[in-house]
């Protein structure tokens, strides 16, 4: 396992992009129009509510470490958008990020953090069926 200190960081980090994370989705479910626009909201709101969930986590995680979970919001990912294309790419892009973020941990974290470990997988499936569906979505 990675120092504790530097593990905190990435966990605090991952955290602090949950919750823009939670934001930007629910923002932007509240912008979008078009036909589709009712259906994707309410995805975005779901996935939104995940979100939420793996902020959970991840606080649990580090007070598990002896840390203190950040109330920080990671500005650069509150990122505008209007129409479902750019709210899918702005997404898509910053699920992809989280994903490395994630996978990043693991390998920080190593299979003797089991606990850490399954969470952080778990996180990562979550991000890649969002990654995966708003792809789906997109023109």
């Amino acid at each position: 396992m990675a120092n504790k200190e530097k593990l905190l960081k990435m966990l605090n980090d991952a955290l602090a992009q949950e919750h823009a994370c939670q934001i930007r989705y629910l923002t932007h479910a509240a912008v979008i129009t078009g036909p589709y626009a009712e259906a994707v909201a309410n995805r975005l709101k779901e996935i939104a509510e995940d979100e939420k969930n793996h902020a959970i986590q991840l606080r649990d995680r580090i007070t598990a470490l002896g840390g203190t979970p950040t109330m920080e919001i990671a500005k650069g990912d509150l990122i505008p958008a209007e129409t479902l294309n750019e709210i899918l790419l702005v997404n898509l892009k910053e699920e992809e990020k989280a994903i490395r973020l994630y996978r990043s941990i693991l390998r920080a974290v190593g299979r003797e953090g089991e606990i850490l470990y399954e969470t952080v997988e778990d996180i990562i499936k979550d991000e890649q069926e969002h990654k995966e569906e708003l792809d789906r979505l997109k023109e």
